[in-house]
């Protein structure tokens, strides 16, 4: 039998969808559950690895320290410092070649006397001078430290230093105890847990590569130092958790967690094609069971058809109600002149006008970034959420940013030269933050930035750094270097947990940029850290 053209046919074609739904439900529902299943587990696996080698890292890292503490508070140590002797050398020597026997390794331990030359090396290499090394200048303020990964001044290798500061009677100190650890110990560790359905990055707190499954080559010198995945540390900031984010071109689940003696990163990376091979396995089972139902559901869309073809013309009143208002629904992709290509274009242009409305009333026109009115009703919100659930060490962040030399900009290039550099500008600041932290426009060349859920104020310095690089790297037709950026910043509950308190706090360190040499960031919590650290 022939089907009408018009409406029956289109209720026909209706109800063959109909007949669908238990097939699409079937193999969407087995897809996602099976997705589901499959992040969980690499989720769960991954951090059970990252555990792991986290307790690894902090074992070894606090055995040494205990031992150089040891050593540090040795009296032949102490008095080899004070005055060091040739007699006295030979013992500390033999005490740090025996302990260099204990640990069963051959890694260097070496002193350093407080004018930060080293005096004693275990592998006999050439002895330097250490005043540029973090871990010296720590050394020298009395306390232990764990260095990130850097580039021995005697053998070129990639290392980590343990220290520990030797004190004298009084407290103070006066010179160190160190062991330097080659790469390739945590390599062989970290490898030992590899997949072949994931790789494993050891990452120091500057996002240089520590250890890497993924890689043939050993990270062992200068020449071989790897940092291409610090991108990975510039889109977490929380201490452990997992996400979602293409590395090395391919979309890839990464499960994270941050070791507490260290400060370095622990990340498992499992591309996705590993997680959809096996959920496409378990979809084509799915589809033939899917399709028997269908083929029943299609035989019985006919005899439908042709019964209630007179209700679906009078589905047209329904849908006019819904397009005056009552009822929000996604777009209708029908291109026909029959009534239900009436409804749908009647919804589609209210839904067209009703969202150039929306978008018009949200977003700075120039640079399609949340206008004033919008980011303070948004910076409301979020302090709300902010302020009911309050957590420790969980901060809120609140930029505002003045584009240094913009009027010259406009009255030397012009205004529509000056409107180039806004929407550039705009477009780095979308690609620095997160797609949830809101980026708005206040007028003329003053953005505004909020971002929430901060777990510490690295965080805060590193993005308010690359909003600098941003401004002072732009460049349009040719030219370059023509605005740097000024930035004052408040942090919520510090600064205050209200909008008008975190804008006047944010406005004052702007101004207190722009009378200090402008092209630089500034925040009263950072400026009392700093004193406070010149009081001890």
């Amino acid at each position: 039998m022939e089907i009408s053209k018009g409406i029956r046919a289109k209720l026909f074609a209706l109800f063959i969808v109909m007949g669908a739904v238990p097939f699409i439900i079937l193999v969407g529902m087995s897809a996602r559950n099976t997705l589901d299943d499959l992040e969980e587990y690499a989720k769960q696996n991954g951090w059970l690895k990252n555990t792991i080698i986290s307790e690894h890292i902090s074992e070894l890292i606090e055995k040494n320290q205990v031992v150089l503490q040891s050593l540090a508070l040795s009296s032949e140590v102490v008095q080899y410092l004070q005055e060091p002797t040739p007699q006295r050398r030979q013992v500390v020597e033999r005490i740090l070649n025996d302990t260099n026997k204990i640990f069963g390794d051959s890694n260097n331990m070496a002193i350093t006397g407080d004018n930060a030359w080293q005096l004693i090396r275990t592998d006999g290499k050439t002895l330097v001078n250490l005043n540029k090394r973090q871990h010296f200048k720590e050394a020298m303020k009395g306390r232990t430290y764990v260095s990130d990964i850097i580039s021995s001044m005697s053998t070129g290798n990639m290392i980590i230093v343990v220290e520990a500061p030797v004190l004298n009677a009084e407290g103070s100190p006066i010179g160190m105890v160190q062991r330097n650890f080659d790469l390739t110990v945590l390599e062989k560790f970290i490898n030992a847990l590899d997949e072949e359905d994931s790789y494993i990055i050891l990452m120091d707190r500057r996002g240089q590569v520590i250890a890497n499954t993924a890689e043939a080559e050993e990270i062992n010198s200068e020449y071989n130092n790897d940092n291409h995945y610090k991108f990975i540390l510039d889109k977490v900031y929380n201490s452990s958790g997992s996400t979602i984010l293409p590395v090395n071109g391919e979309k890839s689940l990464i499960a994270y967690s941050r070791n507490v003696n260290t400060g370095w990163m622990i990340v498992t990376i499992r591309p996705y094609h590993h997680i959809m091979d096996t959920v496409y396995d378990k979809a084509i089972k799915a589809i033939i069971l899917g399709l028997v139902m269908l083929f029943g559901g299609t035989t019985f869309a006919y005899w439908l058809a042709i019964r209630f073809t007179k209700p679906i013309i009078e589905m047209t009143t329904v849908v006019d109600e819904i397009v005056s208002g009552k009822a929000d629904v996604e777009k209708i992709e029908i291109s026909s002149n029959d009534e239900l290509g009436q409804m749908a274009k009647a919804f589609n242009k209210m839904k067209s006008d009703r969202d150039a409305f929306q978008l018009e009333s949200e977003l700075d026109k120039l640079t399609e970034l949340f206008n004033k009115k919008t980011m303070e009703n948004l910076c409301k919100i979020k302090l709300k959420t902010f302020n009911e659930n309050e957590a420790a060490n969980i901060f809120l962040a609140f930029y505002i940013i003045d584009l240094d030399h913009f009027k010259e900009v406009n009255d030397l290039l012009g205004h529509q030269f000056g409107d180039k550099v806004l929407v550039e500008f705009a477009k780095g600041l979308k690609k620095i933050f997160r797609p949830n932290d809101c980026i708005g426009r206040f007028g003329g060349d003053e953005f505004v930035v909020i971002v929430d859920s901060l777990p510490n104020m690295e965080v805060v310095v590193r993005k308010a750094e690359q909003i600098k690089q941003i401004a002072f790297n732009l460049a349009l037709e040719g030219k370059s270097r023509f605005v740097t950026a000024s930035i004052g910043i408040a942090i919520a509950p510090h600064s205050g947990r209200d909008y008008d308190t975190l804008f006047a706090a944010a406005d004052k360190a702007v101004y207190y940029v722009k009378n200090h040499g402008k092209n630089g960031y500034y925040c009263e919590l950072f400026a009392a850290e700093d004193d406070d650290d010149k009081k001890n």
